[in-house]
């Protein structure tokens, strides 16, 4: 049985990776000024920051942000440059104007929760309808693509620019417009997988952008021939130049976390990087085939003194971190979920979880770890919580009111107290084990707070669900605790299983409620599915080689980004 992490066949059920923020939190990042009050929320976020003073990269729900000094009360900024002020429950604007954290999507599914919330005025739902491929948009990239995205708005010559990276170990700044290439930075040569998993790793996971000190961090797999060793980049945003001061950091045998030494050469790096408080968090799990003995690892940079490193791994051989959407955040460190053990271990050793870590890669499992009681069975049927990244959500009126939501390949959703991670609710979802593998996004409608999903293979609670694949929307209703339950569910071309052809989803919003659209990836073709009904809105276009578990992103004019093998695509309102 493969129990590892699966990125290029759909025969092996696991893969390596990791996870939008509520509560208390640190900031992300980013540009554009925010000021003033507001009721408007950003769907999902809340918490109790972004205040008034003089800094940057005010945080998108937390107390204070990576650099720059923010202080003061309010509950939700989001990325920001330039002086922050204001009070209020949210920072936010009112319809019909600009969303408040500007249109830069700075990190995967745009904030620290991993939402995948865009707050994009121009994106209503007869708009949506009307949407059509910009064919003016022209961008190529070398390798092949397992990354998502991202967009500066103010990037170089204040222009903006789409960033995208291959397994080339290339990172390309595209013009936002036209799609040339502003500026190429390769970060040597590509490693491989060996005879386990001979693909070219290079760079597979989607970076995360520091706009206060305008620097974008790049994980790579190093050779040439069989990874030797991973590195962590740090480039300007303005050229593509290495940043000096400690950067490139190695990450091989000498990092080590309670006497395990790191080993380059089985594992692969897959889920997006996060940056919170200035510690940049990357996350590792094992190679396609299992080759070899893995970890899940969760490696901490302090990025003001890059070679302060630190790594927190699971003690039992597997327990792999690979989720391509990567680890969600409230703030405090980031929620990485684990998957299975290789062999079944009598006591738990840190598989099947979902682990909180924090500053420099600390974890207390007393109390910083949630592992649902069947996990034995979960790791026995490799189906493991690991392939899904994790998103945090609120649930206003319900108590507790800040979860982290993680789910199995067996189709469990888990939504787990934050403050008590001993504590969860589990929805099932599915019938039958591999049925889950994605990344999460979270929103707001008039009913409440949702969540969206890919389910494949007999999804429950889906009128006359066939046995292919389905986006799901799941209503978390408030209560003591919450009680979540299937709304709505959308057809998708795809067979079987979204191990191949099926995005991770992401969601639209004009004013943080109204007009929700869930977007997704399926088979090449872009999807626009009603958020409150799920019903369809749009299918159209083309996009060869869009890979699994990626996901688009919505940007400036209402344009939808995402990346496939050797190319960029965008869609654009129809007139």
């Amino acid at each position: 049985m493969l129990l590892g992490v699966l990125f290029f066949s759909c025969s092996s059920p696991t893969t390596s990776g990791q996870p939008g923020a509520s509560g208390s939190a640190t900031g992300s990042s980013g540009m554009g000024s925010t000021s003033g009050s507001g009721s408007s929320a950003n769907v999902g976020m809340s918490g109790n920051a972004a205040g008034a003073g003089s800094g940057v990269g005010v945080g998108d729900s937390g107390a204070t942000a990576p650099s720059g000094a923010t202080s003061g009360s309010g509950a939700v900024g989001q990325s920001g440059s330039g002086p922050a002020s204001g009070s209020g429950t949210v920072a936010g604007s009112g319809s019909g104007a600009p969303p408040m954290d500007g249109y830069s999507v700075l990190q995967r599914n745009k904030h620290l929760s991993r939402d995948g919330l865009f707050l994009e005025p121009m994106l209503t739902k007869a708009a949506a309808a009307k949407m059509v491929q910009d064919t003016a948009f022209n961008a190529t990239l070398a390798g092949t693509v397992w990354a998502s995205a991202l967009y500066i708005e103010d990037g170089p010559a204040h222009k903006g620019v789409i960033i995208a990276v291959a397994s080339s170990n290339n990172v390309y700044a595209l013009d936002e417009t036209t799609g040339a290439a502003v500026w190429t930075h390769n970060l040597g040569a590509p490693g491989n997988g060996g005879a386990c998993d001979g693909g070219q790793f290079g760079i597979r996971s989607t970076p995360i952008v520091d706009m206060a000190t305008r620097t974008i961090y790049v994980s790579g797999a190093m050779g040439p021939g069989v990874v030797s060793r991973w590195e962590v980049h740090a480039l300007s945003v303005d050229d593509g130049s290495p940043r000096p001061g400690g950067w490139p950091v190695v990450i091989d045998g000498k990092i080590s976390s309670a006497g395990l030494a790191f080993a380059p050469a089985p594992h692969n790096q897959r889920g997006a990087l996060s940056l919170v408080g200035g510690i940049l968090y990357v996350p590792f799990g094992g190679a396609d085939g299992d080759c070899g003995p893995y970890h899940g690892w969760v490696v901490a940079i302090d990025t003001k003194t890059p070679t302060n490193v630190a790594a927190w791994a699971t003690r039992g051989n597997g327990g792999a971190i690979w989720a391509a959407g990567g680890m969600a955040s409230d703030g405090n460190g980031v929620f990485a979920p684990t998957g299975n053990a290789n062999g079944i271990p009598l006591m738990n050793q840190d598989s099947e979880s979902i682990v909180r870590v924090t500053g420099m890669a600390a974890v207390n499992r007393a109390t910083d770890m949630f592992t649902p009681a069947d996990w034995r069975a979960i790791d026995g049927g490799d189906d493991d919580i690991g392939a899904t990244s994790t998103v945090v959500i609120d649930v206003p009126g319900a108590t507790p009111s800040s979860y982290v939501v993680g789910a199995s390949k067996v189709g469990h959703v888990y939504f787990v107290n934050t403050q008590m991670m001993s504590q969860g609710v589990t929805h099932v979802t599915a019938g039958k084990t591999h049925s889950m593998r994605t990344g999460l996004a979270a929103y707001k409608t008039s009913m409440g707070t949702q969540v969206a999903m890919t389910v494949d293979r007999n999804a429950t609670g889906c009128p006359a669900a066939a046995g292919g694949t389905v986006l799901m929307s799941v209503l978390v209703t408030p209560g003591a605790p919450v009680t979540p339950k299937t709304l709505w569910c959308y057809d998708l071309t795809q067979i079987g299983t979204s191990c191949g052809q099926t995005s991770a989803p992401i969601v639209t919003t004009t004013d943080g409620t109204n007009e929700t659209i869930v977007w997704i990836m399926d088979k090449g073709q872009l999807n626009a599915v009603d958020g409150l009904t799920g019903a369809k809105i749009y299918a159209g276009g083309t996009c060869a080689g869009v890979r699994q578990w990626n996901a688009p992103i919505a940007v400036k004019d209402g344009r939808i980004i995402v990346t496939g093998d050797g190319h960029v695509c965008a869609w654009k309102p129809g007139p």
